[in-house]
């Protein structure tokens, strides 16, 4: 049988590109054969990369959770109160609110390192997009990113302009609402670091499980078989 053209499937294709760096890393002179190198290192490095991936994920889950657990809240307050203002659960509901943004803030910048926290600035571009309506309530956003709540300035300011703070923060809080569900609508994985770094050109400078492996051969030329 005559071919008259042959396919051929590269090589990077049909062995994936960590194993293709993998091989690259190979020695190009024979060695002596090791019969017993420490492997400690290596382990305890995968299992810290495995715990500080796993509890910055579950911690951003559970901040965004809380952020949106109070901002029903505050949307609940609002209704059941239309009729007689019950200003001491409002100031309540409001310092909460502030409270778990805060805190959320303060975790994603403790994780700037971890977390591709421009794929989660949904939650600091509200605060700031409602910047001068909050002012006007005695709710200042900081150079930092953080709330700051005058009691003070928020009763006046409340008392006089009841209706216009309750639409205000009705708003605030379906937005924070909408940032929360939209970030638990796709897999949490995607906003670390280590995702986005696995899929750039150089896949191998992640800080991944896979990246640990090739990391390890190309240091001592030699593959842990982790198939058991």
């Amino acid at each position: 049988m005559k071919t008259n053209r042959v396919s051929h499937v590269p090589f990077t294709q049909r062995v994936g590109r960590y194993h293709t760096h993998m091989l690259q890393a190979k020695l190009s002179t024979p060695v002596n054969p090791i019969f017993r190198y420490n492997l400690q290192p290596f382990y305890t490095r995968q299992q810290q990369w495995t715990t500080e991936l796993s509890d910055s994920l579950t911690r951003l889950y559970r901040f965004s959770s809380d952020l949106e657990k109070s901002a029903r809240e505050l949307i609940a307050a609002g209704k059941d109160s239309e009729a007689g203002p019950d200003m001491e659960l409002f100031h309540e509901r409001t310092h909460s609110l502030v409270s778990k943004y805060n805190r959320l803030q303060l975790f994603l910048a403790e994780k700037a390192d971890t977390l591709t926290t421009q794929k989660l600035d949904a939650f600091a571009q509200v605060a700031k997009d409602a910047e001068e309506k909050l002012q006007t309530f005695g709710i200042k956003l900081l150079p930092d990113g953080q709330l700051e709540m005058d009691d003070e300035k928020w009763l006046e300011a409340v008392q006089t302009h009841y209706v216009d703070y309750t639409n205000t923060m009705e708003r605030v809080a379906q937005a924070f609402r909408a940032g929360t569900l939209g970030l638990q609508s796709k897999p949490l994985g995607s906003f670390s670091r280590y995702y986005e770094e696995a899929m750039a050109l150089h896949p191998y400078i992640a800080s991944s499980s896979s990246s640990l492996h090739y990391q390890h051969v190309a240091k001592t030329g030699l593959y842990v078989n982790e198939r058991w």
